[in-house]
Formats: C-alpha cells, structure tokens, sequence
C-alpha cells in the first residue's frame, strides 16, 4: 500500500475468557483508553453476555473487563477495561475519507505466534474491498467484504483501518463463496452513533 500511520502496540490486543482459558477473538482501544470495541459475538455465550473476560496487551498482564454496551442488532459490542494502559486509543472514520488503494486489518488467529510461541495480532493488507448492504430492522448495515488469505477463527472483533489509521470498520465473520476466503466487517460509524452505556444485563 501506499500509506502507512503509527499507532499505539497496545491498541489491539486479544480476548480470553478466564473460564475457559482460552482466547476467543479480537479486541481494540477506541476513543477512550479504557475502553474497547470487538464484535458482540465474541462475548456472548449462547445469547449470555461473558462474565469472566480479561484483554491481552503486548507487554502487559491480563487486564480484567466487563461488558459496557452492545449493539441491538449488529455484532458490535463495547468492553471497558479496569485499567487504560493504551496512550493513543484508535479512533473512528468513515469509508468515504479511506484511501483507494485499499484498507489494512488487524487480528489474531491461532496459527500466528511470536517467537517465544505466545499469541500475536498480525496485520493483513486488504487492496480491493467490496461494500455491501444488508437490511435491519431500522436501518440498512453497510458492509465491508473483502478476499481473506485464510479462515481463522480469532479474527472476529479486529478493526479495519482506512488511511491515516481512523478505524472504517470491525471484522465479524469469515466465510466462503465458490472461489475465496472471504471476510467481512460492519462498518464502525453505527456504534459511535447508538452508543448508549446503559447497564447490559437484566
């Protein structure tokens, strides 16, 4: 690509549910350093929102989190962290200002590790991207699909970049059609505008 932007290592990091002891997806700092967006999916335990969920962060020790806001109808949801360690949380932007040649993502899957074996978010370029529509309840969802050179589960809650590092959208599924591997995001703008912190469970 023909761009690039810096930002802080402990901006995306990972998910893991203490219960299970296992990582379960993708999470990032976004506008506030003590919170983090990822895909609701990712926290929810058959239609249950998780109660035991800690955030990875390179260089730092699990940092507890509880869930803070979740969308009514799109896999997005918003966790806050019992300490902000990120100095620069991403911030959001629109797919109109993203850059032609393409989107950049960042994730983690299983198959990726540093050298030491522990897990890593890796960053995947996306060159051409295409967007999709699909119909809610009281709105249309704007989508981001694009070709994925593999399907991992550990992806989902990843942010896609637009130029200059602002967020565009949130990785929530990988699938396949004839050809390709493919993954797709919602775009970011949705729960800037619907965010609500209301209490989240009964």
């Amino acid at each position: 690509m023909a761009w690039s932007f810096t930002i802080d290592a402990r901006s995306v990091g990972l998910i893991q549910d203490i219960t299970l002891g296992k990582i379960i997806g993708t999470t990032f700092s976004f506008i506030k350093p003590n919170w983090y967006v990822t895909a609701k999916h990712v926290i929810l335990d058959y239609g249950q929102i998780r109660e035991h969920l800690v955030v990875l962060l390179d260089g730092e020790l699990p940092i507890r989190a509880r869930v803070l806001f979740v969308h009514s109808e799109l896999d997005l949801a918003m966790l806050e962290v019992e300490r902000g360690v990120c100095e620069r949380p991403l911030f959001p932007s629109h797919l109109l200002f993203a850059d032609t040649n393409g989107l950049l993502a960042a994730s983690y899957a299983p198959s990726k590790r540093h050298l030491n074996g522990a897990p890593c978010v890796y960053l995947t370029e996306i060159p051409t991207f295409e967007l999709q529509i699909r119909e809610r309840q009281n709105f249309n969802e704007e989508t981001i699909v694009f070709i994925a050179s593999e399907s991992e589960g550990g992806h989902s809650g990843g942010p896609i970049f637009g130029a200059g590092g602002g967020v565009v959208g949130v990785i929530i599924e990988n699938f396949r059609d004839d050809k390709h591997v493919l993954a797709r995001g919602t775009n970011i703008i949705p729960l800037v505008e619907n965010l609500t912190l209301v209490p989240t469970c009964d």
